[in-house]
């Protein structure tokens, strides 16, 4: 069981035009492609997310699209997941959300500390990112967290936990070598002139590794989503 390779857009770090750039790095293999749209509105960020669940269908690849923070947009689009920021509604919350409407996709949330993690698994978390791995540009001046910490986390929890920050082809066997479940990127792809060909090189570093996840990250959302196109 290899690694998961997920992307992160970011409205102010791509060369190509954003969109363009996502569906790249999915036909790269991306195995998530998170959108976050921290400024958008809700129906700006829906409209984009089923843009590019069309392109991906049509193009055949089978990357799942997750929205970053709205939790009514994942609902209402089928997504296959949701990933919690800072000052997102309460894990309980969204839990409850679906619950309620039947919506299967997964529950993640960013952490910085193994206390954190451990209190997002505590709350319901499905999954967790941490970081900052390494040194980057969107926290420029502010220390990594480095890969013993993230080593520390993966083996307190029991959920799958995805290290970001930093990441670049010639860490990623670094990182791996912690058990995290996965790998989250931002301008390793979409700041590349081809994202397509950054994606695979990404995913054929990962595949060639002997690291293996602790704990995979699922590759079937849970339950059976009531959505528009659930689990897309």
């Amino acid at each position: 069981m290899r690694a998961a390779l997920h992307i992160i857009s970011d409205q102010q770090r791509h060369r190509l035009p954003l969109e363009e750039a996502l569906l790249q790095g999915a036909l790269g293999g991306a195995d998530v492609v998170q959108i976050r749209q921290k400024r958008a509105p809700a129906a700006e960020t829906y409209a984009f997310l089923k843009r590019l669940s069309l392109q991906c269908r049509e193009a055949g690849v089978d990357t799942r699209l997750f929205i970053n923070d709205r939790v009514d947009v994942a609902i209402a689009a089928g997504a296959a997941g949701v990933h919690l920021a800072a000052k997102s509604l309460p894990l309980e919350a969204v839990r409850f959300l679906r619950q309620e409407t039947g919506w299967s996709g997964l529950i993640g949330c960013s952490v910085h500390s193994l206390d954190e993690a451990i209190e997002a698994e505590t709350r319901g978390a499905d999954y967790v990112t941490f970081g900052h791995v390494f040194a980057t540009s969107s926290h420029a001046g502010v220390p990594p967290r480095g890969t013993q910490t993230l080593a520390e986390i993966v083996q307190g929890l029991s959920i799958p936990v995805i290290a970001i920050g930093g990441i670049i082809e010639e860490n990623v066997e670094e990182v791996l070598q912690t058990g995290c479940s996965g790998i989250a990127v931002i301008g390793a792809i979409l700041e590349s002139e081809h994202p397509r060909r950054a994606a695979q090189s990404l995913r054929d570093r990962i595949a060639r590794s002997r690291a293996v996840p602790r704990v995979p990250f699922p590759t079937i959302a849970r339950g059976g989503g009531r959505g528009e196109n659930h689990n897309i």
